[in-house]
């Protein structure tokens, strides 16, 4: 074990400033290690005890689950600082290259207080100013995390009508084409004036949509089918058009005055154009409603996020829940009742609509994964209410999950604190919702039984 000077303790900034004595004392009572690149320090869980000095080299901390990593050069001090509450390790550390490191042990802190009271008062700083610096990155490590389950269910819900739209353009290209060589092979012949009367009558009907394959009873539509292949097999035409003419609503008795005045080249062609023009229209409607599905995924987005608007401004707090919901519908559309109780008439309240809206992500979210332990068989309810009360609105977000154990039920506010496994929650969720709540001049509060967890958001009306 190596020792360390107090002249060299000195070049360390922190350390500039106190008294010679104190500092010879300190290097007295430290222990100096060296260490290889990729050489382990410490590991999340294991106690706390040692305040380290980075003389040398550099080492990197990460925490479990987070793939920031913070860096502690030379001249840093890290590790358990005086007045820390710290008991266990929060991440795992290791020798990013070779390094020195001076460690002093936690029973001499107290001393050290006494001994130099200038150091003592910068350790104090460092620690504030560690403790702002890694809440900021775990705050964004559990954005980014929200931000990525809602990221992966809009772009799952974007897919679908994105998919059904390049399907159904892409067969639209193809029946034109086709419907353009039919008709192009009808131009060619001559038809009587009833046959050319009967066809446009047809055409006006696949026009107005009168029959959809939907709307038909699966039974009848088999029954039609095979009468209409049936017909189509006496006159000599194609059996595979009758599916076509069937979703079109075309009856075999509407086509026999056609059968005597048309050649079965002619009948063929006539027929194949009015099937076209029918899965023409559906095709039509379909990327017409691809599209509308995509505009309305496209404004919740916008409604949530509060894009193109001011910081501050009149928030009307359901049509927030509102947009929150919808950011959340993959996931809600698998087994999750949710039971929206709208007042309806709530007003609209001076906030940061953005970081409401973070405070009912954070909140769903939790119901959510909270209802996850649930028998695959168990109703899923979710439910989200607001009243207007006295001085403010109320907000409830609630499930009926296992409940939040007592023991930690009064815990769930606290910063780092999670009930989730390793890598799957920061503790910083309740923590973020919490400070927004506040700073809004409102509070929140929870209540937990098995099958009934409500969490109470309360806002003010006036924000001025």
């Amino acid at each position: 074990m190596e020792s360390i000077t107090a002249e060299e303790l000195l070049r360390v900034p922190i350390f500039e400033g106190e008294a010679m004595e104190a500092i010879e004392w300190i290097a007295a009572k430290m222990e100096v290690h060296s260490f290889q690149a990729g050489d382990s320090l410490l590991s999340e869980g294991e106690p706390a005890r040692e305040m380290i000095v980075v003389l040398a080299g550099e080492i990197h901390f990460q925490r479990i689950g987070n793939e920031r990593i913070l860096v502690v050069p030379a001249g840093q001090v890290t590790g358990l600082l005086p007045f820390s509450r710290m008991k266990t390790w929060r991440g795992s550390g290791w020798a990013a290259q070779p390094a020195r490191l001076a460690k002093l042990d936690c029973e001499h802190f107290r001393e050290l207080v006494y001994r130099a009271p200038v150091l003592a008062q910068r350790l104090v700083g460092e620690m504030t100013d560690r403790a702002r610096e890694f809440t900021r990155i775990e705050e964004g490590s559990n954005r980014l995390l929200a931000l990525g389950k809602l990221a992966a269910g809009l772009a799952h819900e974007l897919n679908n009508p994105a998919a059904a739209a390049v399907r159904s353009s892409a067969r639209l290209r193809e029946l034109l084409n086709e419907r353009r060589q039919f008709a192009l092979l009808l131009r060619t012949t001559v038809l009587p004036a009833q046959a050319s009367e009967i066809i446009v009558e047809l055409g006006e009907t696949i026009h107005n949509c009168s029959a959809s394959p939907g709307l038909i009873d699966p039974l009848e539509r088999d029954d039609r089918e095979s009468e209409m292949s049936d017909w189509l097999d006496e006159h000599a035409l194609p059996s595979e058009l009758a599916s076509g003419l069937v979703d079109a609503g075309i009856a075999p008795l509407q086509l026999a005055p056609l059968a005597d005045q048309m050649t079965v080249e002619s009948l063929t062609a006539g027929l194949r154009i009015l099937t076209a023009d029918h899965e023409i229209l559906c095709l039509s409607r379909e990327l017409e409603e691809a599209s509308r599905r995509v505009s309305e995924l496209v404004r919740a987005v916008k409604s949530y996020s509060y894009m193109d608007q001011s910081t501050i401004t009149d928030v009307n707090v359901e049509e927030g829940l509102d947009a929150t919901l919808r950011m959340f519908q993959h996931q809600l559309k698998h087994g999750v009742q949710v039971v929206r109780d709208f007042c309806g008439a709530l007003p609209s309240i001076r906030a940061n609509g953005s970081e409401l809206n973070q405070v009912w992500t954070n909140l769903i979210d939790n119901a959510l994964d909270a209802m996850e332990s649930m028998p695959p068989e168990a109703l899923r309810k979710l439910s989200v209410t607001t009243r207007l009360e006295r001085i403010g609105i109320l907000v409830e977000i609630g499930d009926n999950g296992p409940g939040i154990p007592p023991e930690v039920e009064h815990r769930m506010f606290e910063p780092f604190f999670t009930t989730k496994s390793v890598g799957e929650g920061t503790g910083l969720g309740l923590d973020i919702v919490q400070r927004i709540v506040r700073n809004h001049r409102g509070s929140i509060r929870v209540s937990s039984s098995p099958g009934n967890t409500v969490f109470q958001v309360r806002l003010p009306v006036s924000q001025s």
